[in-house]
């Protein structure tokens, strides 16, 4: 049985320690008998190492600006920007340490919602492992089931098998079986992809576990903190890592472009650790706060951590999780889980250089269920419009038919939004309550979380459908068989009227304000009318749409 890793033993050592012995040693007037370096290299790193210190206090105290100029200094102290590269492998490696750190100590600047994924929560279904039931004999079976397990499989996790990992594991073959044997149904459809993933990524395949404790593999999993799809991200998380979250799209629920996001957060958070045990635990409740724990408790590893209570019990017990599941995804039947897994997701991909309404790229309903299972990112039966393209994934073998529809399908055209500025001191729930919806639904359409602030001059969308709205009928055929699209123009309390599209060529100096001006309308419609993005540029020469009634 593998021994517990320590993110800050051996080689690993936390700079901190390093430091301190130098700047001993350095006041003693000695220097280590066991460290033979030339004197300046050895000056270097002990006057760096007290320039970090002063920027890790700095940390501590919560001014971070001041200790990222500490830190750039540190690092400047050992590796000047002009002069010969270090070559004594002592000073090098004293250096990468040094700036290993000062990474550490910077994400403690992250406000909480800022890292993690879930915040401390899993899965729905399996809440219960924060405090884990089971019975003394179920644990022996359990530790049984594992002594007995002998199919030889060798784990690329670190398989730490102690008291906490049995109790979870007891609980998962016993009260928890259905949630998750019916997860490790689903994960059939998305491990092979998860795996290829990781493997490109150079992470170990036995970690796509985590996402059967964080979603249980439910697509759209959301948690009560908004985390949401197979990783969990939370709003921010997900944004730093390159998923899109807004109210046409929202990444986190994409397997493919989640499990991508996913694997180099912890591909970082390893970095960050070099511990996959405190990777993970980072993983569900923010780096800052395993950091922050870790500073205040002066444990060393994930197993240290946990006992001092600092950290929620939910991810006390997450790491604990992650090793029983993959136990049993290793060998579910000996684990007494009988499964038959999903199918692997196959696709074809389209891409779509206008918006179109999902109904038009499909012959019957359930062809139409089939295109929204496979795109589960997409918050409404419109596809986005997106400067390269919007990919859009299709059932393998109906490309070419879903091309052809495409071609012919009127371009969609998504509903005018109310918009507001943010004005100094204003919150979302005051905003919410000034148009009357509610803080959560305003936060998701915007990526934001409940708690988030809104800088001053920030442009919100607001949920439900401005007095106005522009959109497309059916494409009819004229003699010369081109297509003439009628607009219809729908206003909420006067009625409606008809409009048709008439183009207009940008010219050099326009605005979309001017040109919305001189034909009498607005530029939040000319933006619907061509499915614009909120902040689009023209361009001399572009063709726009508009609407013009008659």
């Amino acid at each position: 049985m593998p021994s517990k890793p320590t993110v800050f033993s051996g080689k690993n050592c936390v700079l901190l320690c390093l430091v301190a012995s130098l700047v001993a040693c350095s006041a003693n007037g000695r220097r280590p008998a066991a460290v033979q370096r030339p004197v300046p290299e050895y000056v270097a790193m002990t006057r760096a190492g007290a320039i970090f210190e002063k920027g890790r206090l700095a940390a501590l105290s919560g001014d971070f600006e001041c200790a990222r100029e500490y830190f750039r200094e540190a690092v400047e102290v050992l590796r000047p920007a002009t002069g010969p590269a270090p070559t004594d492998p002592e000073l090098i490696y004293f250096s990468t340490q040094l700036y290993e750190s000062a990474l550490r100590y910077e994400a403690l600047s992250g406000p909480a919602e800022e890292a993690g994924t879930s915040d401390g929560q899993v899965a729905s279904d399996l809440t219960e492992i924060e405090q884990p039931q089971a019975s003394e004999q179920d644990i022996v079976e359990a530790k049984e089931a594992i002594a007995s397990d002998t199919t030889g499989v060798t784990y690329d996790i670190p398989m730490t098998v102690n008291d906490a990992v049995l109790k979870i594991l007891a609980a998962f073959q016993n009260d928890l079986h259905g949630v998750i044997a019916r997860g490790l149904t689903r994960s059939g459809r998305y491990i092979p992809m998860i795996h290829r993933i990781f493997e490109e990524e150079g992470l170990p395949k036995d970690l796509a576990q985590i996402a059967l404790i964080e979603s249980s593999f439910v697509v759209n999993a959301r948690s009560p903190m908004k985390a949401h799809g197979i990783w969990q991200f939370m709003p921010r998380t997900g944004r730093h890592y390159g998923l899109t979250a807004n109210s046409v799209v929202d990444e986190r629920s994409d397997p493919e472009k989640a499990t991508r996001a996913a694997a180099r957060y912890l591909s970082y958070l390893h970095e960050l650790f070099d511990d996959w045990y405190l990777a993970m635990a980072a993983y569900n409740a923010g780096e800052g706060k395993i950091l922050r724990a870790m500073q205040r408790t002066g444990a060393r590893d994930f197993w240290q951590l946990a006992a001092t209570g600092a950290i929620r019990p939910q991810t006390q017990n997450y790491v604990p999780a992650v090793i029983a599941a993959t136990l049993i995804a290793r060998n579910p039947a000996h684990y007494g889980f009988e499964v038959e897994y999903e199918a692997p997701l196959e696709y074809e991909t389209v891409r779509l250089d206008r918006p179109v309404h999902l109904k038009h790229l499909s012959a019957a309903e359930s062809a139409l269920e089939e295109l929204r299972r496979l795109n589960p990112e997409l918050r409404t039966s419109i596809t986005p419009r997106q400067p390269e393209g919007y990919e859009l994934k299709v059932p393998v073998g109906t490309r070419s038919d879903v091309l052809l529809a495409f071609a012919s399908a009127p371009t969609a055209v998504f509903p005018v939004a109310r918009r507001h500025v943010v004005r100094r001191g204003e919150t979302l729930a005051r905003i919410a309550r000034r148009y009357r919806v509610s803080v959560a639904t305003l936060a998701a359409t915007n990526g934001l979380s409940r708690r988030s602030r809104v800088p001053k001059g920030r442009v919100l969308v607001i949920p439900g459908r401005a007095p106005q709205e522009i959109r497309y009928a059916s494409v009819s055929r004229g003699r010369h068989g081109r297509g003439v699209r009628n607009a219809v123009a729908s206003r909420s309390r006067t009625g409606s009227r008809k409009a048709v599209a008439a183009h207009y060529k940008v010219r050099t100096g326009d605005t979309l304000y001017q040109i919305a001006l001189r034909h009498g309308t607005t530029v939040a419609t000319l933006l619907a009318v061509n499915s614009l993005p909120t902040r689009a540029k023209i361009r001399p020469g572009d063709r726009l749409k508009i609407p013009s009634s008659r």
